[in-house]
């Protein structure tokens, strides 16, 4: 018996790896990944690595094959221009893909991994999965848009017959991060190459409890339903605050103002054509960063027991598993 965890050489997908490998008994694992990505964290006896692109149906079809439950962890979320067009592919008929194959082969449940920032922002207080006034249309987020469509694509397979589940993470920080997703960050604070912080803030998850929560969905997650699994809502400068402080360096005094944010945005997109290398920020980019989604997780909580845990202690987490494995050294 196995379970499929696409995207599952990636940071949320390899934490899931290792959820299903300590908390589920009697099923084994089948990771499904690009090739050429690294798998070295997920080497295990119970784990099945397969190669494949969720752009390419057959590829899809021969990992759902012979499997009981797909976790749907694959995305694309990259902020670089010339990406966009494969990141709305991936992140709109990539699930596609995935929930016809699962639909073809019997699946017994698919847990879909969307983001908060497919529910929007609640301006009078906390955002829970009842509001669904999307913030993001037009600002140039463009992950944002895709997964949205993603998301509602997943949801659609729930008529046809599919028990799916979706679950929101919030901005996530923990172990395992070997895509560097804010491990950049942490080597960019250390050795002081930010410029400036980013004048809003975002929902913070630990990436370890968000991994638990979608193995709790297997069994807890009620079809058709949305869980936030995010926590403290805290701003960007107490963030880059703590991990200035936790690499021994510190933080930048600058807050940038939104106009000036999107300027600088606009900028490492442009310097990125010649570059040939991912921009550090891009406008849309800038624009969210400047916006302040405060979530409220207590459905996840109560329905998958779903923890909220402390940032600082998220950031601590993750800053010894970059020591550990070689991405940041102590000085």
């Amino acid at each position: 018996m196995k379970i499929l965890v696409t995207g599952g050489n990636g940071f949320l997908g390899t934490n899931i790896v290792h959820a299903l490998l300590e908390n589920i008994a009697g099923y084994d694992v089948r990771a499904f990944g690009l090739p050429n990505h690294p798998t070295k964290y997920i080497q295990n006896d119970r784990v099945e690595i397969v190669f494949g692109n969720v752009l390419n149906p057959s590829d899809v079809d021969r990992a759902v094959k012979g499997v009981e439950y797909v976790i749907h962890s694959a995305g694309d979320t990259s902020f670089w221009q010339k990406n966009f067009k494969i990141q709305r592919q991936v992140n709109t008929e990539g699930v596609r893909n995935v929930m016809e194959s699962a639909l073809k082969h019997g699946v017994k449940k698919v847990i879909h991994t969307s983001t908060i920032d497919t529910i929007g922002i609640n301006p009078g207080g906390l955002t829970d999965e009842t509001w669904n006034e999307f913030t993001y249309q037009g600002t140039g987020n463009v992950y944002a848009e895709s997964k949205r469509k993603g998301e509602q694509i997943a949801l659609s397979y729930v008529d046809k017959g599919l028990d799916v589940v979706v679950l929101n993470p919030g901005s996530m920080i923990g172990p395992y991060d070997h895509t560097l997703q804010y491990g950049r960050l942490f080597g960019e604070l250390k050795y002081g190459k930010v410029p400036g912080i980013p004048s809003g803030g975002v929902s913070w998850a630990h990436v370890g409890e968000v991994a638990k929560a979608h193995v709790s969905a297997l069994k807890n997650g009620r079809k058709g339903e949305r869980y936030i699994c995010a926590g403290e809502n805290v701003s960007y400068k107490e963030v880059f605050t703590e991990i200035a402080k936790i690499v021994g360096s510190k933080p930048p005094k600058i807050v940038f103002p939104k106009w000036i944010l999107v300027l600088y945005g606009g900028f490492c997109e442009f310097i990125s054509l010649f570059t040939k290398k991912p921009p550090e920020i891009n406008p849309g980019h800038a624009r969210y960063m400047s916006m302040f989604p405060r979530m409220n997780s207590s459905k996840a909580q109560k329905e998958l027991g779903y923890r909220i845990i402390p940032v600082h202690q998220m950031i601590e987490d993750a800053y010894r598993w970059y020591v550990e494995n070689g991405f940041l050294e102590i000085e």
